[in-house]
């Protein structure tokens, strides 16, 4: 808080205003207010207590007061700096975004020294106009104010969200050099270095922030560092522990959710019980939110609400594009609430795909609902589940009168959602007590593949070169869990020279590739068996990837989906397991669909038999290889007009069920 008024002939003496700010600063907020009472009565123009009083109230989430208290402040002495920056502060805490900025600058015009000033103005214009327009205040804070550790972090932040994290790491170090105690700058810096593929520094980071202070934000991120490491149990522990701590910890409870995936000893009863306690414990909005719908009862269009962050170069975009382009051209309006601001080549697709782009990212669940429900539509998508970003608790207050989740990885767990999205080969009859939606079986697809838009092509056999088999795999390193490494151990067991490859962005850390190659030494398989891989900077790089692998191996019980779909795209066939739960049955789902029953293994001796059999027939595999695009392109996986047509005919019934 800053207080410093020049103007001291109407106020208290010095060692008054000490007591009062001793007792704000040890949060004794009745007291300080009764000193000011007392002094006020002398000095009924002092602009310095009514800064501070300013400063008690807002501290007690009196807003209103807060901001009245400044502005007589002000009043008293329009020349006080501090009073028009603690107004700022405020007014940046409501969301009045135009009017804090106002005066962070004025108090600039007063005082053109004021680091503080700078720093709040950047986070003002970090809201307003992003974080490259941010930057210049939070650098001129800094020149002002060298030892400036929250103007430090602040930078971090904003260089990281423009994707420049060599220089948010230096601006982290530098804020940790200013002030070793800071628990923020530990956690975000732990996030950076998972980025980075650095996971014992994020270790080190975030167990750090831990012992300055317990937040629930930093048991998340460790939990999902442990997901990374492949320790589910410990990441299921620091998840459980940032729920006792805020036990409405939405995204919590989504990584525990998600983190249950990985597990080999999956219990759908189990998962079913997290996601029913997600929906019971993470209502943010307090006040009852009843809405009465307004619409006519046979509209011409239906107005359909899409919720994601993946609208984008993302696996979720990669399964929504071509379906939403289908979509466009029926009778519906589609309107995009989108909770990431992506920016990348793929983004500016779907963009022009709808009505109306809504970025949600920074409004809180309250304002987001109003949104959905002033913007008349009639069936609200959930487009994630309870991946990264999602915003599921919006779907607890009903804002659109049906309400569906797709592209997700099981029960939302929230009774809200009406229906979920499946098919005949995800979601079985005897599994529907799992789930609290009701199930719509699309007949063969429940979602539908979107080719990429480059050319690439696909190459000969590489066996054919290299002399022996490349078993390949480029799914997430979390999902090549020890069951699977002691399979395909013994697959290549059974070929002396055949090689496996691997490629998974978290590859780039040196501990995560030494797990892999200890994992398969114990099996017998030595490090020049196995081709390893890190990230690639696009996803052109990935797919020529396929053209050094003979045959795909899906991982399992989290089978592959998008890599699967990619493999099949370069001629590359895929050995799956038929698993007894809704993302077990992926790759399944796809082979059935292309004809490749043979590919689909009942338990792990037969996928045994079939890797070897597979891989001993080089004239069985080339065919493949040239026709295994086409069959893809003409197969229910990438025919999006069928699978539009379908969806169209489900909505609208749909629609006319709940609404005759």
């Amino acid at each position: 808080m800053n207080l410093n008024n020049k103007d001291i002939k109407n106020d208290p003496h010095k060692k008054n205003i000490e007591l009062i700010l001793k007792l704000f600063n040890s949060k004794k907020f009745t007291k300080a207010k009764q000193e000011i009472d007392k002094q006020i009565i002398y000095y009924q123009n002092s602009s310095i207590l009514y800064n501070i009083l300013g400063a008690i109230l807002a501290a007690e989430n009196k807003t209103d007061q807060a901001i009245e208290s400044y502005k007589k402040a002000i009043n008293i002495n329009s020349n006080y700096a501090e009073a028009y920056n603690n107004l700022g502060i405020t007014l940046l805490k409501l969301k009045k975004l135009n009017e804090a900025v106002h005066c962070f600058k004025d108090a600039i015009k007063l005082k053109n020294n004021f680091a503080e000033a700078f720093n709040n103005l950047g986070n003002a214009i970090l809201e307003t106009e992003g974080a490259e327009k941010s930057i210049q205040y939070y650098e001129k804070a800094v020149q002002i104010k060298p030892n400036y550790a929250e103007a430090f972090y602040n930078l971090g932040n904003a260089n990281y969200d423009l994707n420049k994290k060599e220089t948010a790491l230096k601006k982290f170090v530098q804020a940790l050099k200013i002030k070793p105690n800071y628990a923020e700058v530990h956690n975000n810096l732990g996030i950076l270095y998972c980025d980075l593929n650095m996971f014992d520094k994020a270790m080190n980071s975030y167990n750090t922030a831990i012992k300055i202070t317990s937040n629930p934000k930093f048991y998340n991120n460790l939990g999902n560092l442990f997901i990374n490491l492949k320790k589910f149990d410990e990441a299921a522990t620091f998840f459980y522990k940032a729920i006792k701590i805020k036990p409405d910890y939405a995204i919590a409870y989504s990584n525990l959710l998600l983190n249950l995936n990985y597990k080999t000893n999956f219990d759908n009863g189990e998962y079913s019980s997290v996601a029913k306690k997600f929906r019971l414990n993470c209502k943010s909005i307090k006040e009852d939110l009843s809405f009465k719908y307004r619409y006519k009862k046979q509209p011409k269009k239906l107005v359909l609400g899409f919720i994601s962050a993946d609208f984008g170069n993302h696996p979720g975009g990669f399964f929504s594009l071509s379906t939403l382009r289908e979509l466009k051209k029926k009778n519906f309006d589609l309107v995009a609430y989108s909770t990431t601001n992506r920016k990348d080549q793929y983004s500016q697709n779907f963009k022009k795909l709808f009505t109306k782009w809504n970025l949600i990212e920074k409004k809180n669940d309250k304002e987001a609902v109003e949104v959905i429900f002033n913007d008349g539509i009639h069936i609200l998508i959930d487009h994630q589940g309870h991946t990264s970003n999602n915003r599921l608790p919006i779907f607890f207050y009903k804002p659109a009168p049906i309400q569906i989740t797709w592209l997700g990885q099981g029960s939302s767990g929230i009774k809200e959602i009406d229906y979920m999205i499946g098919s005949n080969h995800t979601i079985l009859k005897n599994e529907e007590k799992y789930y609290i939606e009701k199930i719509i079986r699309f007949p063969e697809i429940s979602q539908c593949f979107t080719p990429p838009e480059f050319n690439i092509s696909i190459k000969p056999l590489p066996s054919i070169k290299n002399n022996f088999i490349t078993f390949g795999c480029l799914n997430k390193i979390t999902k090549i869990n020890e069951q699977v490494i002691a399979l395909w151990s013994k697959i290549l067991l059974s070929n002396k020279d055949a090689k496996l490859l691997i490629k998974s962005k978290n590859l780039g850390d040196f501990t995560i590739e030494r797990n892999i190659i200890e994992s398969f030494k114990s099996k017998n398989i030595e490090k020049s068996r196995l081709i390893l891989r890190g990230e690639s900077k696009t996803r052109k790089e990935v797919l020529e990837t396929y053209n050094d692998i003979d045959i795909a191996l899906d991982p399992f019980p989290f089978q592959g989906n998008t890599s699967t779909c990619e493999a099949i795209w370069m001629g590359v066939p895929v050995i799956t397991l038929r698993g007894n739960r809704y993302l077990s049955r992926f790759g399944e789902s796809i082979n059935v669909n292309l004809n490749l029953h043979d590919w689909i293994a009942e338990n792990e001796s037969e996928y045994l038999s079939k890797a070897i059999n597979f891989s001993s027939d080089i004239n069985l595999l080339s065919r493949i290889r040239k026709n295994l695009r086409k069959n893809l392109l003409h197969s229910p996986v990438c025919d999006a007009p069928r699978f539009a047509e379908n969806f169209s005919k489900i909505l609208w019934n749909l629609w006319k069920k709940h609404y005759p």
